[in-house]
């Protein structure tokens, strides 16, 4: 091969190692054992003037050479390198692209100046968000997505009962205006994120690129969350980022936007105990909000109950073993989730609600397993201070509530007090599908299916 003779990333092929090829780095990351821990080698995502995207893979003992050697957003001549086909075991590929490069000791690299050469400083292979549901049905590609953010929670942990400790999670749900997807990132990703968040003042609404995000479908929604390669990317200098804030100024934004199949939800109201003992089947997997004084929290042992890892159903405890009848198998570590009993009334009459997991951890800035080691495994007294308390309670209307006349309705969020503002009790909470039942003070039963609850 000619000493000048640079090829484009499309046309490296396996079978030679004196390719030359002229590069950007645009991304490096490193894989992750099922045990969370970082492999020795890493990747690099280059990309050519072509806008060719390819990966390039540093074994571990090239590692401390390379590092030295290449700075990401920096371009290079790269010499000598293998070239290896991917194959089926390949899973989760951030790029379309049937090979990848393979480092050796005989790559040889030198730094581009900006002046001399021309390759641009990203490059994203965007899916339209309607598009992500069937990208989901696979697990070869990441996605690229871009869309503003329309609803952004903070950081906070969320119980991991397999490995018995706490993740960090940010959640998101973004928009294009004509679809929305649910958004999670998760650990070190999503402390960066928030980091970044609070240390800037970026330009709102957020415009948000996830490049290489993981798609998945969770009751008809689309979410997309990180994986190792995955960044993102905020307001950034892009065209892609520039048609959107345009289209966010118009009036008409988002009012064509696809719901994934949801039912449609009526405005989020406040109303009287009463009021809500007399919907019709209209608001069957509606939300709405009572002001309420707590009377009575029930002291039982349903406080608590447990749950499958896999399909978030409530499980069953049979001969000693938690099983999950859905799933056909028995979960020796079983995530669990607060359902507290309660007596409450309005000046209309007594309601009694099901506090689920998220206003119970709201309220007292706990999760179960806290709760459950402070007071080991017996009813907490501390939830007895929820009575003769003001609250606003936000909830959810069920089939049983209206067809079968059940007077016991769940509530997904609270705040203390009787203030009602629609921004604090969000109907866009993200949900995690999950099944409860449990006794009634009466001592008849009574079964809630796809109860929702974060």
């Amino acid at each position: 091969m000619s000493s000048n003779n640079y090829v484009h990333l499309r046309n490296v092929e396996k079978g030679r190692t004196d390719w030359k090829i002229k590069i950007r780095i645009i991304r490096e990351w490193r894989g992750v054992s099922l045990t969370g821990e970082k492999f020795k080698g890493y990747n690099l995502l280059l990309l050519d003037a072509k806008n060719v995207r390819m990966v390039g893979y540093v074994p571990e003992w090239q590692s401390e050479k390379m590092q030295k050697l290449f700075t990401v957003g920096k371009m290079y001549t790269v010499t000598n390198f293998q070239v290896k086909q991917y194959n089926a075991n390949d899973k989760w590929r951030c790029v379309n692209n049937d090979r990848q490069i393979l480092f050796t000791n005989n790559t040889k690299a030198k730094q581009i100046d900006e002046s001399e050469y021309f390759i641009p400083n990203n490059h994203f292979n965007f899916f339209e968000m309607e598009e992500l549901t069937k990208l989901a049905k696979q697990n070869v590609y990441l996605a690229d997505v871009v869309g503003v953010v329309i609803r952004r929670d903070n950081i906070r942990p969320v119980r991991n009962t397999k490995l018995g400790t706490d993740q960090m999670q940010v959640r998101m749900k973004m928009t294009d205006g004509k679809n929305k997807i649910n958004v999670i990132f998760w650990d070190k990703f999503a402390e960066e994120f928030q980091q970044d968040i609070d240390s800037n003042q970026y330009e709102e609404p957020l415009i948000l690129i996830i490049a290489s995000g993981k798609v998945g479908v969770w009751k008809e929604e689309t979410d997309i969350c990180n994986f190792s390669p995955t960044a993102y990317y905020i307001n950034y200098k892009h065209h892609s980022v520039q048609q959107l804030r345009k289209l966010v100024s118009q009036a008409n934004f988002c009012q064509h936007i696809n719901y994934s199949n949801s039912q449609p939800k009526k405005t989020l109201r406040l109303c009287t105990v009463a009021e809500i003992k007399n919907f019709n089947q209209d608001y069957i997997l509606q939300e709405v909000v009572c002001q309420v004084k707590i009377k009575f929290v029930e002291n039982n042992e349903t406080w608590v109950y447990p749950r499958c890892t896999t399909c978030y159903k409530q499980i069953q405890f049979v001969e000693g073993n938690h099983i999950c009848i859905r799933c056909k198998r028995r979960v020796p570590h079983p995530d669990k989730k607060f359902a507290i009993c309660v007596l409450a009334s309005d000046k209309t009459g007594d309601i009694e609600i099901i506090l689920m997991d998220r206003p119970v951890r709201y309220a007292f800035g706990k999760n179960v397993f806290d709760v459950l080691q402070e007071y080991k495994g017996k009813f907490p007294t501390m939830l007895k201070s929820l009575e003769n308390q003001d609250y606003t309670i936000k909830l959810q209307i069920l089939e049983v509530n209206i067809q079968n006349k059940s007077e016991m309705y769940l509530a997904t969020d609270m705040f203390k007090g009787f203030t009602f503002h629609q921004n604090s009790l969000d109907e866009e909470t993200i949900v995690k599908p999950t099944e409860f039942s449990a006794e009634e003070s009466s001592g008849s039963s009574y079964h809630l299916d796809n109860m929702s609850e974060t």
